[in-house]
């Protein structure tokens, strides 16, 4: 990006705990409603049946692309996820009557593979990408507007062409996310803050630029500390050494894999400074054997989503049990939320297609679309770009994050959503 973000990394991890809490639910799915059309979210607009014939049409085909095998940080969860919802609305009567097929795809953190997975699904007849994440997701963006594709509902936007496309319809809050962190340490009246960012050339140099204007919007006088991360070093001594001298809290630009890994250096220096981190890379698991620290105990998560434990997650809690979902994985987390709330929408505007469901009607539908997940993400308009910046984030369409106490995940302030419109340009909230 020109100023891009990559946002923080959609963890997917082992996490028994999440399970463990929600298995003491009522784990209820949405109650039956004789719409004409079956699709996903549970909202007055777009309710799902809870009892519902077998779809029998012909299949809506999506493929949903995550990093699976390979030495940096991996997102099998989001994949999971995809085949659960495809699960659940086929129990539910699928879209229209016709079932949902998703195809998933592992480019193993590769650009050739990532670019062979955008080639299988369109090949394979795929209608749109839906909920994927992958560091190399501008590469396939062309190979999708040459096909008449959309590139739907993502959590998080990395390269300038994610943010410039058409076709792209990010749903999460990219390039909001990660200087979230930022704004509620200065909310928080942190004097001096460091942060921990992953070194991805100019993607971080563009982050450094919000991470500066939230600071200045929310009357910092301080300096940021800046300290770059190698994206799959195994080693966090230097980098933790240099962040806590001298500060009393730190944000984190990191994936789960970095945060587990620099807990035990953190530790070493006493672990004072309270922590910042992003949804499903900064929680129980991550920090697991160092929930003593103190920068740890009083340690504030920010994110794109409501917590797993949220009433608009009812069906996705549901489906992890009935469908029993493997417990190595972090489902509280921007990538499973991203992707149930992004298959959500998809349903939501594949229902109402008049005629075929194809690539094409799908993109044209989309673009002119209105969104309504019932609180899973804040309500979208996909026909409106956002010109901030000389619409170098024209397709983010959220600037809204949340923010939850690590400790038991509960909610910071009295609004799900805090806008930050205005302090990623540097101006007052």
């Amino acid at each position: 990006m020109a100023l891009t973000q990559m946002a923080a990394r959609p963890r997917a991890k082992r996490s028994s705990i999440v399970l463990a809490a929600v298995s003491a639910l009522s784990l209820l799915l949405l109650a039956a409603c004789g719409s004409a059309s079956t699709v996903a979210g549970g909202t007055s607009a777009s309710p799902a049946a809870s009892v519902a014939a077998k779809p029998t049409g012909t299949p809506i085909k999506t493929v949903t692309i995550s990093a699976v095998n390979w030495n940096g940080p991996t997102y099998e969860n989001i994949q999971v996820t995809a085949k659960l919802f495809e699960s659940w609305i086929n129990d539910h009567g699928g879209i229209n009557g016709h079932p949902l097929q998703v195809i998933t795809c592992d480019d193993k953190g590769d650009p050739a593979q990532t670019s062979a997975c955008a080639r299988k699904a369109i090949e394979g007849g795929a209608i749109a990408d839906v909920g994927s994440f992958s560091y190399n997701a501008g590469i396939a963006v062309p190979i999708y507007q040459k096909a008449n594709t959309a590139i739907f509902g993502g959590c998080c936007n990395l390269a300038p062409v994610e943010y410039q496309s058409a076709n792209t319809f990010q749903m999460g809050n990219s390039p909001s996310l990660n200087p979230g962190g930022v704004a509620k340490a200065v909310q928080d009246g942190c004097k001096n803050i460091g942060i921990l960012e992953l070194d991805l050339g100019g993607i971080t140099d563009s982050m450094n630029v919000l991470f500066k204007n939230v600071a200045a919007a929310g009357g910092y006088k301080g300096s940021l500390k800046l300290v770059k991360v190698p994206l799959t070093t195994q080693d966090y001594t230097s980098q933790v050494a240099q962040v806590t001298d001298g500060t009393d809290c730190i944000s984190m630009f990191l994936s789960e894999s970095n945060i587990s890994g620099l807990m035990p250096a953190f530790a070493l220096t006493g672990g004072k400074q309270r922590l910042y981190g992003a949804q499903g890379n900064f929680d129980k698991q991550s920090t697991k054997g160092f929930e003593n620290l103190p920068g740890v105990q009083n340690g504030v998560v920010y994110g794109a989503y409501p917590t797993l434990l949220s009433p608009v997650w009812k069906d996705l809690r549901a489906s992890i049990k009935q469908y029993n979902a493997p417990d190595k994985f972090e489902y509280n987390s921007l990538a499973t939320l991203g992707a149930w709330a992004a298959y959500t929408g998809f349903a939501q505007i594949a229902s109402k297609i008049q005629g075929d469901v194809t690539p094409q009607s799908f993109l044209a539908a989309a673009s002119k679309a209105t969104v309504d997940t019932g609180g899973m993400t804040p309500v979208f308009d996909f026909s409106k770009t956002w010109d901030a910046f000389n619409g170098q984030y024209a397709r983010s369409f959220s600037s809204k994050v949340t923010y939850f106490k690590l400790s038991d995940n509960s909610q910071i302030g009295d609004s799900v959503y805090v806008d930050l419109t205005n302090a990623l340009q540097g101006k007052p909230n």
